[in-house]
């Protein structure tokens, strides 16, 4: 396969592991990013039985495939987690146009590289292609683009704003108690780095040596407490909103920040899409209200290491 058969397709995976890294292309081109999240459209796909295989490439195909029409970012979501997040992403891609790339694994592996693997301002530019080639132009109707990150990618934030620095961004936070509530009753993969003491330290600007000591409670909490502070830069281009705000909060005020427009007939079917749990949108009803069971220790430990960071942002 010529290089240029790849100007439609779409970077799924990216692997740094072996001594030459590799991206893997998908050939997305008919289909649309309807999933909650960008690796349930890639398995959505990848089920079909006329999918056809992932090609390889070296990291030159970025650079040599980005003359192909893309879009940048017309806006970044970044979240505390647990705090609806992927309600405000659904919402934006109800409108026509708009394309949500939701948690996108290949941007996650460039931002959870090590700095001994590569460089600040090398890294900025990988971002930037692989957004780029995530955003490409694949059906002809994409107007907008809107990235929704992972979690603990706040803490990179600054790399995404050194790839696209007038991309203005939103900051969605939640009570940090109903947050740890729900982390500790179905911990997300970044809560097993507590057994990876360096890895968290890394990721979150914690003590290595005092990781393995803390109760898990305490662990979620100072990582959230570490978001947090990420989160409370760059208050010029930043819009918080508060999970207790949603859904009005999307077309109020998201919109208007991002340079969003929705007419009436575009809020009633937001309105409607927020009838839905965002994260399983055929089964489940969003409410503002559900969360799992406080305990002392759950309560103590946000209060210590998390609601002060929380509290300066929504107030």
């Amino acid at each position: 396969m010529e290089l240029t058969d790849l100007a439609r397709w779409t970077p799924v995976r990216l692997d740094f592991s072996g001594s030459v890294p590799a991206v893997y292309w998908a050939d997305l081109s008919a289909e649309r990013f309807a999933e909650p999240f960008f690796d349930q459209t890639v398995a959505r796909w990848a089920s079909k039985p006329d999918a056809r295989p992932l090609v390889k490439t070296g990291l030159q195909a970025l650079v040599a495939l980005d003359r192909g029409p893309s879009l940048e970012p017309s806006g970044t979501i970044f979240h505390l987690s647990r705090c609806g997040s992927t309600l405000v992403s659904r919402l934006l891609g109800t409108l026509p146009g708009v394309v949500v790339l939701a948690e996108p694994s290949p941007l996650n592996a460039l931002l959870g590289l090590d700095s001994r693997r590569v460089d600040e301002t090398t890294l900025v530019t990988l971002v930037r292609l692989v957004v780029r080639a995530l955003g490409r132009c694949r059906h002809g109707d994409e107007r907008r683009l809107i990235v929704k990150c992972t979690s603990w990618n706040v803490r990179r934030r600054g790399v995404l704003a050194a790839a696209f620095p007038d991309t203005p961004w939103i900051w969605v936070q939640r009570d940090p108690a109903q947050v740890l509530a729900s982390l500790l009753a179905k911990p997300p993969g970044w809560l097993g780095l507590q057994a990876e003491p360096h890895s968290a330290a890394r990721r979150f600007g914690l003590d290595p040596t005092a990781i393995p000591t803390m109760a898990r409670p305490e662990f979620a909490a100072r990582a959230l407490g570490a978001m947090l502070e990420a989160a409370a830069t760059d208050p010029a281009r930043r819009l918080c909103i508060d999970h207790a705000d949603l859904p009005n909060a999307v077309w109020e005020r998201v919109l208007p920040h991002l340079g969003l427009a929705a007419d009436p007939v575009a809020v009633e079917r937001m309105i409607e899409e927020s009838r839905f749990y965002s994260k399983d949108p055929a089964r489940l009803v969003f409410t503002t209200d559900q969360h799992p069971p406080m305990t002392d220790a759950i309560h103590e430990a946000a209060q210590r290491f998390a609601e002060p960071g929380y509290r300066a942002l929504r107030f």
